[in-house]
């Protein structure tokens, strides 16, 4: 049976693959979105990933040299609710890179399916989290991917609406 060090250090990894998987794929959206203002919301979002990689790797680094979480400056006090859902189940197309002829809609409905399963997975990390640090760091990494999912649906919604990226 794993210990829960190692358990700890497979769902690090994990979530570090993904926070680099999403950084590469809003650099894709941000080269491809004419919208200067859709460039900057998928430029933000890379920067958020950025940093949430950096915040992965101190506990990696911690955990693999110290056998312990720290507690991080940005994850102290994060809280979030756990039992919510935040994106229906469905769409298989987050796998695929975006190409030239993906529309920006498109690409939003793909950024929601991406901050979805991070959400889902910073999620299930937390509950099952048996260090309070650990908890935390992952409660406030679903609440970040909380934060981008309704930052990108607002931005899906008045391109659907409105024809245009949100003010």
């Amino acid at each position: 049976m794993a210990s829960q060090i190692e358990t700890a250090l497979k769902a690090l990894e994990e979530g570090k693959c993904l926070e680099q998987e999403g950084q590469e794929f809003y650099r894709k959206a941000a080269e491809q979105t004419e919208s200067e203002k859709g460039r900057e919301v998928f430029r933000s979002l890379i920067r958020d990933e950025v940093m949430h990689e950096r915040l992965i790797q101190r506990q990696i680094d911690s955990l693999s040299s110290e056998g312990r979480w720290v507690e991080l400056p940005e994850a102290v006090g994060a809280h979030c609710d756990l039992s919510e859902d935040i994106f229906p189940k469905g769409r298989q197309g987050l796998e695929k890179a975006v190409k030239a002829d993906t529309t920006e809609a498109e690409a939003l409905i793909m950024a929601l399916e991406f901050e979805s399963k991070g959400y889902e997975m910073y999620r299930r990390a937390a509950e099952a989290a048996t260090d309070a640090a650990g908890r935390e760091m992952y409660e406030f990494l679903a609440t970040q991917e909380r934060a981008h999912f309704d930052l990108l649906m607002a931005n899906y919604e008045s391109m659907v609406h409105y024809g245009g990226w949100a003010d």
